[in-house]
């Protein structure tokens, strides 16, 4: 007896595996399934038997320039690069890719290029703020090569979402490489000393100025750092002493100047009250106070000290009187303090060629008239050059 197999015709498994897809698709939409990381079809016998599902959480992009722009926005270096990473807020393994688009002022909308990290962008010219541009998007390669509609006997039914960032990483910069100038004026003068002017107001009036516009300033007056700022500008409350004041500019892009040639000035030490001496206030005396004696013999004895040049500070008037002073054990020298009315008089008791003298300086009213003293500027007779940055002494 002989035994035969019946074959199913070949239209007969073409009709499964259409009944196949239409079970599927009288299923919920593949699109609404939770959790998708790949948008192949699903298959049977190694073919579509519906549609797939879209992954809809696409890469983010982390971006890490060489060089990070200040404030203003510049950065101060020509050359910039990047480096760059894929992250992902579930479990999809990529392959992930990355698409690149650097902007200059001539090419401000360039189109997107793949690329790799890390990027290294050629120099460019100095420009300002806003000037280029680099942005980089991550990219599901796997995903994008594939719809997930891909079953020809189905009517399309997922949607299928774009598969890079759609908020491009991107940072955007100017450019300023050359560094800046600083300049410093001085408007005090001394015909005596134009190097080194003696300061009787409360504030030394000074201007700093940048070759660049917008720049920022840092000052020190001799070792001390002091807040400043550009144009016209003043140090306010200078301690008695020589004072050598410098600056320094930083431009928007961060580049720093050389420190400038130090100014220098020096500024008096007013003279504290002893017996036979009382206080009188006024505006124009230096510190706002001077003292004053009616007898004769009133001393006023101060520290000890190294002096080259000494000059007294003090109130003239038709009918005040004359003081004596010295260093030391040293000659007397006579100030007579009569003439037209003035708060303040500069007399140089002892010039800057006479030579080094050390001990106390005494002060001595010589008659029963009236004297108003105010203070005294003791300092060495050495000049140093200006580019030396000490702090004060005196």
């Amino acid at each position: 007896m002989t035994t035969t197999r019946a074959r199913r015709p070949a239209s007969a498994l073409v009709l499964v595996l259409a009944t196949s897809t239409l079970l599927v698709a009288g299923t919920a939409p593949a699109g609404a399934e939770p959790g998708c990381l790949d948008e192949s079809p699903p298959t049977v016998i190694g073919l579509p038997s519906g549609n797939g599902c879209d992954d809809s959480t696409p890469p983010d992009t982390l971006l890490t320039p060489s060089t990070a722009p200040n404030g203003a926005g510049m950065v101060p270096t020509a050359t910039m690069s990047f480096s760059f990473t894929a992250a992902v807020s579930d479990a999809d393994a990529g392959p992930f890719g990355f698409e690149c688009a650097f902007a200059t002022p001539a090419a401000p909308s360039p189109a997107w290029e793949a690329c790799t990290s890390p990027v290294a962008l050629p120099a460019q010219a100095d420009a300002p703020a806003g000037s280029y541009g680099f942005r980089v998007r991550a990219v599901d390669l796997g995903d994008r090569s594939r719809t997930p509609d891909t079953n020809p006997l189905l009517p399309p039914q997922v949607a299928d979402t774009p598969d890079e960032d759609p908020t491009p990483a991107s940072l955007t910069w100017g450019q300023d490489t050359k560094a800046p100038f600083v300049f410093i004026t001085r408007s005090a003068y001394d015909e005596a000393t134009p190097t080194q002017p003696v300061i009787t107001t409360p504030s030394v009036p000074l201007r700093l100025d940048s070759n660049e516009p917008g720049s920022t300033f840092e000052c020190r007056d001799g070792e001390r750092a002091v807040a400043c700022t550009g144009g016209r500008w003043s140090l306010a409350d200078p301690r008695p002493g020589r004072h050598v004041f410098t600056a320094r500019t930083v431009d928007g892009g961060g580049n720093v100047s050389e420190w400038a040639d130090p100014v220098e000035f020096f500024v008096p030490s007013d003279l504290r009250r002893t017996r036979g001496w009382t206080k009188v206030r006024g505006d124009g005396y230096v510190d706002g106070d001077a003292l004053r004696a009616t007898r004769r013999g009133a001393r006023l004895v101060l520290p000890r000290t190294a002096v080259g040049e000494l000059r007294l500070i003090a109130a003239s008037g038709q009918r005040l009187g004359s003081v004596r002073v010295r260093v030391g054990r040293r000659d007397w020298h006579v100030v007579d303090l009569s003439g037209p009315r003035s708060p303040l008089v500069q007399h140089v008791v002892i010039d800057r060629y006479s030579g080094m003298r050390t001990g106390r300086i005494v002060i001595e009213s010589l008659s029963a008239r009236p004297v108003v003293v105010d203070a005294v500027v003791a300092r060495p007779n050495r000049f140093p050059a200006g580019h030396q940055r000490t702090g004060a002494d005196g």
